[in-house]
């Protein structure tokens, strides 16, 4: 699988189909490395899902590295949560090439409004590896807290994941 996938962050955000082609004719292994590999990505997530949302949380962080922080294409994650915190759904509300993300309000905020979330959590990775926020990502924040406050939506904070750091634009000022 190293030869194949070049690195282990690879062999993690492999698709499972990629992961089969990795088995020879009759080997069964592969069914069970992508059951550990979906059981510990679970694991992850339980651990920051049990508590009330934190943007700085090292749970989260470790999660949102493991979940997108290698992907070769931008995918930006909304995690909704409850009055007091916590966590109800999460959810893919865009993707794109590197350097661009493809999002709509409407799925963001439709999905907020239907599981009747009263704050939200938004975070995406950068393909390049750096967590630095772009001056797009500044300003699509700023229209995305615009939205989220005329919904009565508290919009906790955006993160940008990098291969190794999460870099919370509200810590950084940015918002």
């Amino acid at each position: 699988m190293l030869r194949r996938f070049g690195s282990i962050a690879e062999i993690g955000n492999a698709s499972p189909d990629e992961l089969r082609g990795c088995s020879l004719y009759g080997e069964t292994w592969s069914e069970s490395f992508i059951a550990v590999r979906d059981l510990l990505s679970e694991g992850h997530r339980e651990a920051f899902t049990r508590v009330p949302l934190d943007s700085a949380d090292a749970a989260l962080h470790r999660y949102l590295r493991a979940s997108i922080g290698s992907s070769k294409h931008e995918i930006m994650v909304a995690i909704f949560a409850d009055e007091a915190g916590y966590v109800i759904s999460e959810e893919i509300v865009g993707e794109g090439d590197q350097g661009s993300l493809q999002l709509s309000l409407r799925r963001i905020f439709g999905k907020a409004l239907k599981v009747e979330a009263r704050r939200i959590l938004l975070a995406h990775n950068h393909p390049s590896g750096n967590s630095e926020p772009s001056q797009a990502d500044v300003e699509q924040t700023k229209a995305l807290i615009d939205q989220s406050h005329r919904l009565g939506i508290n919009f906790e904070d955006h993160l940008i994941v990098g291969r190794a750091h999460v870099t919370s634009m509200r810590a950084r000022g940015l918002l």
